[in-house]
């Protein structure tokens, strides 16, 4: 049997980059809020971080695997 992989890995940053989003709102004594433009910021941040991450984790050759 055979597992399908439900998310992509740049779901998990995006997610991570939310939940900071939020902690740093609530720690700095202010509503918890996520706008549209934060929302947009929020993914093409991850999405940034995700192909540096490509660039620098995967071998040489092989990104457009990854």
């Amino acid at each position: 049997m055979s597992t399908k992989k439900l998310k992509s890995d740049i779901d998990s940053v995006i997610i991570d980059m939310i939940l900071d989003h939020y902690n740093i709102q609530s720690l700095s004594g202010r509503r918890e809020i996520l706008t549209g433009k934060d929302f947009i910021d929020i993914c093409n941040d991850a999405e940034k971080r995700y192909y540096e991450n490509i660039m620098v984790d995967t071998p040489l050759g092989i990104e457009g695997l990854a």
